[in-house]
């Protein structure tokens, strides 16, 4: 395609092309639309909710959006600003493509639409829809004086953050010199001695906030601490979408505004009667801290990825230690359903210290350690460290206790059968002994109360039941010694918790020493193969995990 030169060429060219017709909000929903929201929200993980809510902000381009703030409120560190950011670094890359294709006016402080210089009666008999606001800058007005509007010159923009082109971005510091003029600039004084009138543009800065993010993104951070005399120059900026500049009539603007606030200041907020036109201008998305495991776990592995490409380095980490992570960081939000508690920031100093104290493997050791010392550097109000250390020691009991499940249940009968099946035959022939009256070595008497012990403490049979229950199994003896103890429903659970006591014993004495004998270092070996090359453990932090497992007991 031949891009046009002209307004008029551009009108022209507008009736047959559908990019050059967008306003912001559908620049940016094509955009969406074009690189996926997984692509434009890229790294952010357990936020679907949210981010499906901004995908279709932006989708309802045509219908009243177009007038709203994009409001997210949420705690410090929820990923607020990592959002915003990941928008704006996408249209960037979006406007250098052929489907990102954007133009403007030329020499326009505004980088105005083209559409924007149509007289409305010319747009309304060529059918096209338009802004019923739009109107030229003062030096658009100045261009068409000269060409006539219909050759006002045009061409293609980029969007670019520091180019000042398509997006802009404010954050209150200190609002005795926060002012108006940041955002819609100011005469210039030395200019106006050479111009001579404040009506002059050449005598007029526009340098300002909303000139630069015209055609983009305006990104206002903790816009709720603003004077509110800006907070009247917003309202006014998404509700008519013109801004007024000294000595000029007001100007078209059409940009998207989302701005950035924490609970406590939006409620502030909420709370200003002045304040009602704007709350009915607001389109809010909760953003509190991720409460998805998964999702949180994706986030500790992204950090661990970068590490390793920044320096060099190839540091393991096992699944495990994202899951203790994961499951600590959620436990200490799941009461105020995400809106308080140990944020990504937190975690993420805990795994960078965790990093530096790691050798080859960052294991559950290295991060419990470091998430517990991470605390002394942090500023925190009201933090109850007494009160987050007891959830930690909760969080790891309830990581342990899901390996021991998973031992018991798992590697028991597959990697133990033989050691298992041998205890079934033996117990079942002690117990048919038993009920018929044949004598019993100590041995077997063990095996008896041990299994039946069990199965009491199960509820399975009750102390008196006993007997009644041995008389089944030697009704049933020839049967059931036919059968893997793994389909035998009753005596399963119980065989794999004898079978695991052994080994529970055997990891009691590890982790107080590590030099064991022959048979008890085989029994060892098993458990390890079977983490590393089922669970994702290296030998490293196979080790640091099974030693976790013997202190726990």
């Amino acid at each position: 395609m031949t891009l046009p030169l002209t307004v008029g060429e551009y009108l022209a060219a507008a009736q047959t092309d559908r990019r050059l017709r967008r306003t912001t909000h559908h620049y940016i929903s094509d955009m969406i639309d074009v690189m996926g929201p997984s692509r434009v929200f890229e790294g952010i993980y357990g936020m679907e909710r949210q981010l499906a809510d901004i995908v279709a902000y932006f989708k309802a381009y045509s219908m009243s959006m177009e007038r709203r703030l994009l409001l997210l409120v949420g705690p410090q560190g929820s990923g607020k600003t990592m959002t915003v950011e990941r928008l704006k670094r996408r249209l960037e890359e979006y406007s250098h493509t052929e489907p990102g294709l954007i133009m403007a006016v030329e020499g326009c402080p505004f980088h105005q639409h083209p559409l924007d210089l149509v007289p409305p009666d010319e747009r309304e008999r060529r059918g096209f829809y338009w802004h019923e606001e739009a109107v030229p800058c003062p030096i658009c007005d100045r261009l068409i004086a000269r060409y006539g509007w219909d050759r006002v010159p045009v061409r293609r923009i980029f969007i670019s953050a520091r180019d000042k082109v398509g997006i802009a971005k404010h954050t209150p510091t200190d609002l005795r010199r926060e002012d108006i003029t940041n955002f819609v600039g100011n005469i210039n004084f030395a200019l106006l001695r050479e111009r001579g009138s404040t009506y002059d543009p050449d005598a007029y800065d526009f340098e300002g906030k909303i000139i630069w993010a015209n055609r983009g993104i305006l990104d206002w951070t903790e816009v709720f601490k603003s004077r509110r005399q800006l907070l009247s120059l917003l309202l006014e900026l998404i509700q008519s979408k013109r801004i007024d500049l000294a000595n000029f009539p007001s100007v078209h603007v059409d940009e998207v505004v989302i701005g950035h606030s924490n609970y406590p200041e939006y409620n502030v907020f909420l709370a200003e009667d002045i304040m009602e036109p704007l709350r009915g201008r607001i389109h809010k998305i909760d953003f509190p801290y991720n409460v998805d495991l998964e999702g949180e776990k994706r986030i500790y592995a992204t950090l661990i990825q970068r590490a390793n490409r920044v320096r060099g380095e190839a540091k393991h980490v096992p699944d495990d230690a994202l899951e203790l992570a994961a499951r600590y960081a959620l436990k200490t939000r799941e009461e105020s359903q995400g809106q308080r508690g140990l944020s990504p920031r937190f975690f993420e100093d805990a795994f960078s210290y965790a990093y530096t104290l790691a050798g080859p493997c960052l294991d559950l050791e290295a991060l419990a350690e470091a998430i517990e010392r991470t605390f002394q550097h942090q500023s925190i109000k009201d933090l109850n460290v007494k009160e987050l250390l007891k959830q930690f020691e909760e969080a790891k009991a309830e990581l342990i206790n899901s390996k021991i499940d998973t031992i018991v249940e798992e590697i028991v009968p597959t990697h133990f059968y033989d050691y298992g099946q041998n205890l079934y035959l033996n117990y079942l022939d002690a117990a048919t002994r038993h009920v018929s009256g044949a004598p019993l070595s100590d041995a077997e008497k063990e095996l008896v109360d041990e299994v039946e012990g069990i199965m009491v403490q199960k509820r399975q049979i009750s102390r008196q039941g006993r007997l009644a229950f041995e008389n089944v199994l030697l009704e049933r003896r020839d049967e059931l010694r036919r059968m893997s103890y793994r389909e035998n429903d009753h005596l399963r659970p119980v065989i794999n918790e004898i079978v695991f006591n052994k080994i529970k014993n055997l990891l009691r004495l590890y982790e107080k020493s590590e030099e064991l004998d022959q048979k008890s270092q085989e029994l060892l070996d098993v458990l390890y193969q079977t983490a590393v090359e089922q669970r994702g453990y290296c030998p490293v932090c196979a080790r640091s995990l099974f030693k976790i497992i013997g202190r726990s007991f």
